[in-house]
């Protein structure tokens, strides 16, 4: 009976593997607070994407889902963003990017972030989305406390504004390729992101 029990508890776990030390590794542990079906597991790596899904391998065959969660930011240039890709996809592992940073899934708690922005852009446009919700910080990406009460509470919107986005541009690839199955060309959809999957993947249960 203690075997089986220890069998169902290790199916029952869900891996986020994050290389996002602050931001996403902060989101995703308050996030959990919401409770979910899954005994959630948030762990940071120092890793580049292909690091990340190889060090994402250990928990395979053991965990209910297994996902990675990355900036796709400069890796396709790198050649490591497609390595990962198959790697990733051969071993059975989600993921969770967003084009060009996470806080394209940030800006997306607010509004559908379809605008190209590059990186140095997002801390400005936060800042005018905070301070519409008249939160008195600014933006700071390791500011927990604003994770938690202005991001947070606004999840769903996140998920419901980043899908809206996503599928737009796979409708719009697809329309262009006359429905190729081809791999959809996420390092070019600036901006875009899918971690609204990992959320819903989440199954969260509200309190």
């Amino acid at each position: 009976m203690a075997r089986n029990t220890d069998y169902r508890q290790e199916r029952d776990k869900f891996y986020i593997i994050t290389n996002g030390k602050n931001t996403e590794k902060s989101y995703f542990e308050l996030l959990k607070k919401k409770k979910s079906i899954y005994d959630i597991v948030v762990e940071f790596q120092n890793e580049d994407p292909i690091g990340l899904v190889a060090y994402a391998k250990k928990y395979l065959g053991t965990a209910n889902a297994v996902w990675c969660v990355f900036d796709i930011d400069y890796t396709y240039e790198e050649n490591r963003l497609i390595p990962a890709l198959k790697d990733a996809f051969q071993n059975g592992i989600n993921i969770a990017y967003s084009n060009k940073a996470f806080e394209v899934w940030l800006i997306s708690h607010f509004e559908q972030c379809e605008k190209a922005m590059e990186i140095k852009d997002y801390p400005e446009k936060l800042e005018k989305l905070l301070a519409g919700c008249k939160y008195k910080k600014k933006y700071d990406k390791s500011d927990r406390d604003m994770l938690e009460k202005v991001f947070i509470p606004k999840y769903k919107d996140a998920v419901n504004n980043a899908k809206i986005v996503h599928q737009k541009r796979i409708k719009e690839h697809n329309n262009l390729f006359y429905g190729t199955n081809s791999e959809y060309p996420i390092w070019e959809w600036n901006s875009c992101t899918t971690v609204y999957k990992l959320v819903e993947a989440l199954k969260l249960q509200e309190k």
